[in-house]
């Protein structure tokens, strides 16, 4: 009996001692269940053999499901409360995939609540329990509500995205600077192009892109930023190899720790523009500077000439001796050749600045045209100078305008003689590759070397007691550049000067080297007959000029307006019409236009006072071969006319 209650007590002890074991276990399994619960952590388990599942009965209510009435007993019914978009991540095939595989995974998915609640789900699968034959039977598993952490990153994405799209809008691009100015990250769209690599800019120390001065701005910048937070804008430029200075401005402002955030923008446009309209202005008050220039030269230059000829037009009519006489005529012709000329540069130049200086171009012989040159002003050099031409021994034709190289050729002669007291003056041409140089070299004063770059400005003169207005060489560079060619100048103060102009040269074919030669031999046959002109003029005084100029080579008739042109014409048939373009009863345009009808090879030169282009443009559109523009010398109507008969 005591050996039975013996066994007993000891049965009772023991009873007693797995009891206290069993409760320390369920209460530490307690424990650990509710700081689970705590992060919304539940258990499940899956029976691996009967496809079941066992759901903890707080399951629902630690996750939360509960609340949105999400419920499921099996896999069938979870994957019902799955997202659609989610469904094929939980597919019992990817399922029992994992547990066959016996995969430690994790799968997430989205859930819907009934009212279209979403529950972001995380389940891993933990350990599985194998029997005695070492054949999986259970999955341990446990689920994770993760819908905030979810919603945070979605919340992130978005704001990543939108700010992206507002980094891709900006045609700014964004550094980020730390504090001792190195590139901590390069932030641009996907279009911008920058003068650096941005993968290598990154971590670069910006004292090693930026010169010495600009990293400084910077520096002293981006530390005043972070001191006091306030948002500061520089302006630097910037010099890359391969490519032109460029000019930026940045903003910056305080960024995270401790980092600055510039926004880079590029103003090379606006500086561009800003300093256009700098040149703008320094060229308008140039503009107004050569205006005051030109109108001091214009009252002393024209008064100059204007006065001696209306001095010496006095004396002429008080003097009796013809030696004097002869003297004062050839001071007034000078002096009016003078006015002529200031007056012709101030028209040219008028017409160049409209745009509306046209170019008559033609094919020209160049050895005649420097020969031509030369016996013109030959007779005008002084008696210690001489003038020497050297370059062609062979004919060169050459398409331009003879007129305008003939007047660019002029000017280059006439300063040569104005500023060589001895020595000599070459004229001369060369072929040079595709052009053709022709060259006024004279052993005259010389251009001081700080002059040069000067020579071609408008109302420029080297010595302000010269005679001209400073438009001569301007006018030449404008018709050299406008025949397609150039113009330059050599010069040493004290030794000499060479002003060149190049032409583009180009063979002309021998057909019509030949063509050309045949009708000059033609025009040399018939010039031993004295040729007739028809002056048509409603101006007495002018008829009377031309009259007394051309009447020793010429037979000469006259009409006073141009329904007296076309009788005359029928009845003298002439060899060249000399038309004014204004008169009564008929102008010269309707006269040109019914002539040419009749005889279209006749040559036509109109004659006109009006130096605006429309009415020349008529002229010759009504079919004139040339225009003369009035006033002009006796050397240019004899020239023209020489041209045609």
């Amino acid at each position: 009996m005591q050996q039975n209650l013996a066994n007993i007590s000891d049965c009772n002890a023991l009873h007693s001692g797995k009891s206290e074991e069993i409760r320390n276990l369920e209460l530490k399994l307690h424990k650990a269940t509710s700081v689970l619960a705590a992060h919304q952590i539940a258990l499940w388990e899956y029976d691996i053999k009967t496809k079941e599942c066992t759901f903890n009965e707080k399951y629902f209510h630690i996750l939360g499901l509960d609340k949105v009435g999400i419920h499921y007993d099996n896999l069938e019914e979870f994957c019902e409360c799955v997202h659609p978009d989610d469904r094929h991540l939980v597919s019992l095939d990817t399922f029992y995939e994992k547990v066959s595989n016996q995969e430690k995974s994790m799968l997430r998915v989205r859930c819907v609540g009934s009212k279209g609640e979403i529950v972001w789900l995380v389940d891993h699968f933990l350990d599985i329990q194998r029997g005695n034959d070492g054949q999986p039977e259970k999955l341990y598993c446990y689920a994770v509500n993760v819908t905030e952490q979810c919603e945070r990153e979605e919340k992130i994405r978005q704001l990543e995205e939108k700010n992206w799209k507002i980094i891709e809008a900006l045609p700014e691009f964004i550094f980020i600077f730390d504090d001792n100015f190195f590139f901590k990250d390069v932030l641009m769209s996907s279009n911008t192009v920058l003068l650096h690599n941005a993968e290598e800019l990154i971590g670069t120390d910006g004292r090693l892109v930026y010169s010495p001065e600009v990293s400084d701005l910077f520096v002293r910048n981006i530390r005043q930023c972070l001191k006091d937070g306030q948002l500061k804008e520089i302006e630097y430029p910037l010099d890359v190899p391969g490519h032109e200075r460029r000019y930026f401005q940045a903003r910056i402002a305080p960024f995270e720790n401790n980092t600055a955030l510039a926004l880079i923008h590029d103003i090379g446009d606006r500086v561009q523009r800003s300093n256009e309209l700098i040149e703008a202005k320094q060229r308008a008050e140039e503009a107004d500077r050569m205006k005051s220039v030109f109108l001091a030269n214009m009252s002393h230059e024209i008064r100059t000439p204007l006065n001696a000829i209306v001095g010496f037009s006095e004396i002429i009519a008080l003097t009796e001796s013809e030696e004097e006489k002869s003297e004062y005529l050839g001071i007034i012709q000078k002096n009016s050749n003078l006015l002529l000329q200031l007056i012709n540069d101030i028209l040219d130049l008028s017409r160049i600045e409209s745009g509306k200086s046209e170019m008559n171009i033609q094919l020209t012989e160049m050895r005649t045209l420097i020969v031509e040159m030369e016996k013109i002003h030959r007779l005008k050099m002084k008696t210690n100078v001489r003038l020497h031409v050297e370059g062609l021994k062979e004919e060169l034709w050459i398409l331009t305008d003879r007129n305008r190289l003939t007047q660019v050729l002029f000017n280059f002669l006439s300063n040569a003689i104005k500023n060589t007291e001895e020595g000599t003056i070459t004229l001369g041409a060369v072929l040079e590759e595709e052009y053709l140089k022709i060259y006024v070299s004279d052993t005259g004063c010389g251009i001081p070397k700080e002059k040069l770059p000067l020579i071609f400005n408008r109302f420029e003169k080297l010595n302000d007691f010269v005679q001209g207005t400073g438009l001569g060489l301007s006018i030449c560079q404008s018709i050299v550049e406008r025949l397609g060619g150039k113009i330059d100048v050599e010069s040493e103060l004290g030794v000499g000067s060479t002003f060149m102009l190049y032409l583009p040269y180009q063979q002309v074919t021998q057909r019509g080297h030949g063509e050309l030669i045949e009708s000059l031999d033609e025009k040399g046959k018939t010039s031993s007959k004295r040729k007739k002109i028809l002056i048509v003029e409603d101006t007495e005084s002018n008829y009377l000029q031309i009259n007394i100029l051309l009447k020793k080579d010429y037979t000469i008739s006259w009409a006073v307006n141009g329904e007296e042109a076309i009788n005359s014409f029928l009845r003298e048939r002439p060899d060249l019409i000399l038309m004014d373009i204004r008169m009564p009863v008929m102008n010269g345009v309707q006269a040109t236009e019914k002539i040419r009808a009749i005889a279209p090879n006749l040559p036509i030169i109109a004659v006109t006072a009006n130096a605006f282009l429309i009415e020349q443009q008529q002229a010759l559109a009504a079919g004139c071969n040339d225009i003369i523009s009035k006033p002009y010398t006796f050397e240019k109507l004899s020239e023209t006319i020489s041209r045609y008969i």
